[in-house]
């Protein structure tokens, strides 16, 4: 699963990430929706685990990458309410209005759902839940394994006060554990996982270029010496 992690840290879709990343962190209230709607995909992604796998599937570990989305997604809501400020008031559920592109970020994961759905028509109907499980799980983690520590520098650079690190931490360990449900579960694993990665990488650009939009909207709005500062982070 490495190999895939460094092509993903090499795509320009990275160096992008950490462009709008530099603009997002300067402005409080922008970067508590952008957080937020981080938040928002951790929750889906427990809400998608919960639907597609088997009780008689489920074990240790199933249980454990189910608490620790869910975790994820109440650290990164608690980080959203203080960075808003006010009691969190902005940021109270996950509407798109509470979130930076947060209905864009909700669809990206629906399609890569959908991608990898059709990489698998192939196997037994019965099987095919779970399968999607692993596989859809297996591209996000590598997009995890490659944002969170993006996203944990730019925090550190600019000095907001708290980290992604132990949610990196916590994701490289499930990229692990989908590596071996993969080679467990489904055939040719490699040859599908690598259909639905090269999918991946275009609807995460289209995911990112709608953040970027909605950052360019608010700013429009912003004090001018906000405005002139987020330029020459993303000169």
């Amino acid at each position: 699963m490495r190999e895939y992690v460094t092509a993903c840290a090499s795509h320009d879709n990275a160096a992008h990430t950490r462009q709008v990343l530099d603009r997002i962190v300067i402005d409080p209230r922008l970067h508590a929706r952008f957080v937020n709607t981080l938040s928002r995909l951790e929750y889906v992604g427990v809400r998608k685990i919960l639907k597609s796998r088997r009780s008689e599937r489920i074990g240790i570990d199933g249980l454990q990458h189910i608490l620790d989305e869910a975790v994820h997604a109440l650290r990164l809501k608690k980080a959203a309410v203080a960075l808003a400020g006010g009691g969190g008031a902005g940021v109270v559920t996950f509407a798109d209005d509470a979130t930076l592109a947060g209905d864009a970020g909700e669809g990206y994961l629906q399609a890569l759902d959908r991608r990898a759905e059709e990489a698998l028509l192939d196997l037994p109907e019965g099987d095919r839940a779970e399968a999607n499980y692993h596989l859809t799980s297996a591209a996000i983690e590598v997009r995890a394994q490659v944002f969170y520590p993006l996203y944990d520098q730019c925090l550190q650079a600019n000095r907001v006060g708290f980290s992604v690190a132990a949610i990196s931490k916590d994701e490289d360990r499930h990229l692990e554990e989908m590596a071996v449900g993969l080679e467990r579960t489904l055939p040719e694993w490699r040859r599908r996982l690598e259909a639905v990665l090269a999918a991946e990488e275009a609807l995460y650009a289209r995911f990112l270029a709608a953040v970027e939009s909605a950052v360019e909207g608010a700013l429009k709005d912003a004090p001018p010496a906000l405005r002139f500062h987020g330029a020459v982070s993303n000169a």
